[in-house]
């Protein structure tokens, strides 16, 4: 996660790091020291040997690349195609690298302390320099900790889907243990004010980047917050130190299981989450599967769980009783000009009701996001709006009540300087739905009769 601090696996070292650096603007601040007295403190608490782990303090060109490293090797497993996958990584990093403080980088067994955030940092907070600092550096050697006691940071042949659900889990480790640590050891005040540094940030004022922005910060508020909570229900269990390993080591793979603690290990809504992404990797496709770049997306990535309390349990038990298996797919052209991808969002509800339901409120959500957008940035033309059910009905025979809608514009987009069509379409057939929208040139024919196939798929593996 890249944020306030961060860790990414498989991260390499580089030349751009300066060891033992001096933090320029405050020289009187003995950081090393510091971070010694931090990494004997978080070594007790864990029972873990952290005398090796080293602090290196670096710059922003550090930090990029070895953000950039990491978020390719978790992109592996989804993406073949190199020089695409690092066009990806460049663009999902460029509003992200620049605010982070620190990670831990498990191939070099090494925390990265960014030298210009951290007086930034340093200089608005109300808690004093060394316990700010160790709040930080406690959440990074806890990393490191659970590197060693776990092997947290093995995730070879994950899908970016299943990464972002295991990030839920170590991040929220990390948080978990530095709240109970700083508790014990002083730097709990620190540690309120570092979450406040995270995600507490001014408003842009074009929307186009607000909608960056608090998507941005909605997937790190999950991965920390839903994420500690994850951990500390788990923990309490009267086997929750088994849970914990467990949890380290076969990791939920969706994250329904994060905010329903309760259900892990639901191995069976898994089985049902392939299900569905099997469907829509074998469905044929409107487009040449040779030029696009598929990633599996968490359907939970930017969900708002944290920012209304008094709505949240209501959101959870939606996604945990009514939606019984869920997966996202985006497909990216290779040779685009942008990195907008056409999102395919696949379904499994209770009932045909909950299915219809759900499917008007995601058509008129993503209706609302994109008109959200419009700005000096981004303009976009009126909506054309239509209702197909019939048509589809009378070519898809095996399917039944299939409802259908659409909705087709024209974007011009300054954030990557680029215009182009944008379709929506979205289908129910019994307890299924297909939600599809985004780049897309040839209209929403094509997409439909997509969304048809895929339903007929659906029901099919659910019939065998």
């Amino acid at each position: 996660m890249l944020s306030a601090c961060a860790s990414n696996p498989s991260i390499i070292t580089t030349q751009t790091i300066v060891e033992n650096k001096t933090l320029s603007a405050s020289p009187e601040l003995p950081v090393h020291t510091w971070y010694a007295e931090a990494r004997d403190v978080v070594s007790r608490e864990m029972n873990t040997d952290l005398s090796s782990i080293d602090l290196v303090i670096t710059d922003a060109k550090g930090i990029a690349v070895h953000a950039k490293t990491s978020l390719m090797d978790a992109l592996e497993h989804d993406l073949d195609n190199q020089r695409f996958a690092e066009n990806l990584v460049d663009n999902i990093l460029t509003l992200q690298t620049e605010s982070v403080l620190a990670i831990y980088s498990p191939s070099v067994k090494q925390i990265l302390l960014h030298e210009r955030n951290l007086e930034k940092y340093l200089s608005n907070q109300n808690a004093s320099p060394k316990y700010a600092l160790q709040a930080l550096l406690i959440h990074e050697l806890v990393h490191a900790a659970d590197d060693k006691k776990y092997k947290a940071f093995r995730q070879k042949a994950l899908s970016y889907q299943e990464v972002f659900a295991k990030s839920a889990v170590i991040e929220g480790h990390a948080q978990w243990q530095t709240r109970r640590i700083c508790k014990v050891h002083g730097c709990d005040y620190a540690f309120e004010e570092l979450n406040r540094y995270m995600f507490d940030t001014g408003t842009p004022d074009d929307p186009a980047l607000q909608y960056v922005q608090s998507r941005s910060f909605k997937n790190l508020e999950f991965v920390y917050k839903e994420g500690e909570r994850f951990i500390d229900q788990i923990q309490k269990r009267s086997n929750g130190d088994a849970m914990l390993k467990l949890a380290f080591k076969k990791p939920p793979r969706d994250s329904i299981q994060i905010i329903d603690p309760a259900s892990f290990p639901n191995r069976e809504r898994e089985e049902r989450n392939d299900a569905l992404s099997q469907a829509i990797e074998s469905a044929a496709k409107p487009w040449n599967t040779n030029s696009t770049g598929t990633l599996k997306r968490n359907i939970l990535a930017a969900a708002a769980f944290s920012v209304d309390p008094t709505v949240r349990q209501p959101v959870i038990n939606f996604y945990t009783s009514k939606i019984l298996a869920a997966t996202k797919h985006e497909f990216y052209e290779h040779a685009s000009d942008t990195p907008i991808p056409v999102a395919v969002i696949a379904l499994q509800t209770d009932t045909p009701t909950t299915a219809k339901k759900t499917a008007s409120l995601i058509f008129e959500s993503t209706l609302d996001t994109y008109n959200d957008l419009r700005g000096e940035l981004i303009e976009l033309d009126q909506w054309q709006q239509n209702h197909h059910s019939a048509e589809i009905d009378n070519r898809y025979v095996g399917l039944h009540n299939i409802d259908l809608h659409t909705a087709s514009s024209f974007i011009t987009n300054g954030l990557v300087d680029a215009a182009y069509p944008v379709e929506i379409v979205t289908a129910t057939s019994g307890n299924y739905l297909v939600h599809i929208d985004g780049r897309y040139a040839h209209g929403a024919e094509d997409l439909m009769q997509f969304a048809g196939r895929l339903l007929l798929s659906m029901q099919h593996k659910d019939s065998k």
